[in-house]
């Protein structure tokens, strides 16, 4: 009950303070997270404890963040698996089956928030080429890449990994059809979501891919 309390005092500091991010409750929040990571042995739970460390990582690290309804559901999530987790059968088959999906949501309010908010960065940025590539669109990708690879949905992680390094060669020299190519990646990375929310688990497109490489 004592880890359940500390939780709960922090997630009521992070929304008392909405759509703003309190950030010392978020940093507090990760490391309680990124504490039970490292002592936990369930590979299910592994999965819940990583989603939830990067999800209050991200509000902490991204300039500009807000909590709206997307991050608020998110904490919601974290704080139904605190619950389940010290429930004294948390192991019995029905309650891995709630796992699993308290898993499914936090990933998804975390990846459909990440992705359209990465189209939309890339997209304005084609628009204003001679710009420079804000900070948010490296920390999205590397984001999303990181909660690919918590639920093993690899796909998502190719993709993301691919336009990661796509990004980091547009710093040093800019292009507008990399910059356009830069926006396909993206755009499949939410095609490839969307697929994945009502269970269905696509391959990326291969000319998606060969032009992210460059080749």
């Amino acid at each position: 009950m004592q880890v359940r309390a500390q939780f709960e005092c922090h997630v009521l500091a992070l929304l008392r303070q909405r759509p703003a991010v309190n950030l010392q409750a978020a940093r507090e929040l990760e490391l309680l997270c990124q504490r039970q990571l490292d002592t936990e042995t369930i590979a299910g739970w592994r999965t819940f404890w990583s989603l939830a460390t990067h999800f209050f990582e991200g509000l902490r690290l991204a300039p500009n963040r807000s909590i709206e309804e997307p991050e608020a559901n998110a904490a919601s999530q974290v704080l139904s698996g605190i619950q389940l987790r010290e429930q004294p059968n948390a192991l019995d088959k029905p309650l891995d089956d709630s796992l699993q999906v308290i898993n499914h949501l936090l990933f998804l309010e975390q990846a459909d928030v990440i992705s359209q908010r990465l189209v939309n960065i890339l997209n304005d940025w084609s628009d204003s080429p001679e710009s420079d590539l804000p900070i948010e669109a490296q920390l999205d990708v590397q984001s999303m890449s990181q909660l690919a690879e918590d639920v093993q949905l690899t796909a998502v992680q190719q993709v993301a990994d691919l336009l990661a390094l796509q990004l980091a060669r547009l710093r040093a020299k800019r292009a507008a059809d990399d910059i356009k190519t830069s926006l396909r990646g993206a755009q499949e990375v939410s095609r490839l979501l969307q697929h994945f929310a009502v269970g269905s688990v696509r391959e990326p497109q291969p000319q998606v891919l060969v032009a992210l490489r460059g080749d």
